[in-house]
């Protein structure tokens, strides 16, 4: 009888055990089976985002906002049309940061809302707050990545458009507020702006000399005339030139490509425009 319950009580020990074992295996963590991503791996070091972004976003006084948005290593150059309200181009250039989890950038030189999540060949437009649009309209806050065929341009022109730089130049007036201007028959002087390289510039549309400072900012195209004096003589035709006057003090940005200048007031439509004097 002693001898049948430990042999009774080996077994029960046996069972036991066994019994320990597989429960241990059980519990095994669901981090062994599932292949955990670094930290490090993120759109900024992961995907191939540079390049050409386009797509028409929501906007509250015309059809749509056409966006185009490239990106190079740090810098950026926007696009924007007011479709049904002007076909004016409005560009700017500037650099964008990266958030800390490297899947958000910021444009600088945009006005808020100016963040965007970077997906696979795909931008999405953040709110204010930079979170992500949801809702119906959410498919609309998209620029997807699109191929530019890059025209091809000579080299002796490309070198051309590179020494012209915004200081240090001469420009034609040739529109204010989207009309063209003419010149005065009796004007021996050329309707328009000098800049100067020492933050000075001096400017001209029929009666008076002006004169000022102007502050440059290149990366952002932001561009504040300051301090300006004119001469106080009294013409028969004064209209462009006080047109002009106001131009100078509300204008904050610029487009510039060497060869044609546009002063600019937020997103409006372009203000004054001038040809290159060679």
């Amino acid at each position: 009888m002693k001898k049948s319950v430990f042999i009774l009580a080996i077994l029960t020990i046996s069972f036991t055990s066994c019994k320990k074992e597989i429960k241990t295996q059980d519990v095994i963590p669901a981090n062994d089976s599932v292949t955990v991503l670094s930290d490090d791996h993120n759109a900024m070091n992961s995907i191939d985002f540079q390049g050409t972004y386009k797509g028409s976003l929501p906007c509250a006084d015309c059809e749509a906002i056409e966006t185009t948005i490239a990106l190079k290593a740090d810098t950026y150059t926007k696009e924007t049309i007011y479709k049904g309200k002007s076909k004016e181009v409005f560009k700017e250039t500037g650099k964008y940061s990266w958030n800390k989890e490297g899947n958000t950038i910021t444009l600088s030189a945009s006005e808020i809302p100016n963040q965007y999540f970077v997906g696979e060949n795909i931008l999405f437009h953040l709110d204010a707050n930079g979170r992500r649009i949801e809702g119906d309209l959410a498919s609309k806050y998209q620029l997807e990545k699109v191929e530019i065929s890059e025209p091809v341009v000579s080299v002796q022109k490309q070198e051309a458009k590179s020494k012209v730089a915004l200081k240090n130049s001469k420009w034609r007036l040739i529109k204010l507020h989207g009309n063209s201007i003419v010149k005065s028959k009796d004007s021996k002087k050329e309707y328009g702006i000098i800049f100067a390289t020492d933050g000075r510039f001096s400017a001209f549309a029929g009666c008076n000399s002006m004169a000022g400072s102007y502050e440059l900012n290149e990366e952002a195209s932001r561009i504040k005339f300051s301090k300006v004096v004119s001469t106080m003589m009294a013409c028969q035709d004064m209209l462009t030139e006080q047109e002009l006057a106001k131009v100078l003090e509300i204008t904050d940005n610029y487009n510039f490509d060497g060869q044609m200048l546009k002063l600019n007031k937020g997103r409006m439509a372009t203000i004054a425009e001038f040809e290159i004097i060679k």
